[in-house]
């Protein structure tokens, strides 16, 4: 992947010798440290709104909850709609 973007910060002198800290326990550069940091960052934030995780009991309600809207079956192909949409965090090919 081309890095042809410049992203700048400013950061406290305390902020940025924990950052050197970490990128050099890595064995890694700050800029590489700091972008691999912000995409790991970025990919749980985009997760956190795209998954959810039930209980078996929730689960189970939701269930029930769709079966007796009749939800389900009305909407398959919004499902399938939804199922085929690229993810936000892949680049477009």
């Amino acid at each position: 992947m081309a890095r042809d973007q410049v992203l700048q910060l400013r950061a406290s002198a305390e902020q940025r010798q924990l950052i050197d800290q970490a990128a050099a326990a890595e064995g890694i550069s700050r800029t590489e440290f700091i972008l691999r940091s912000c995409q790991e960052r970025a990919r749980d934030v985009l997760l956190d709104r795209t998954l959810f995780s039930l209980t078996p009991e929730q689960t189970t309600a939701l269930l029930v909850d769709l079966e007796d809207s009749g939800a389900a079956a009305q909407d398959q192909a919004s499902i399938d709609r939804l199922l085929e949409l690229p993810l936000p965090w892949h680049a477009p090919a």
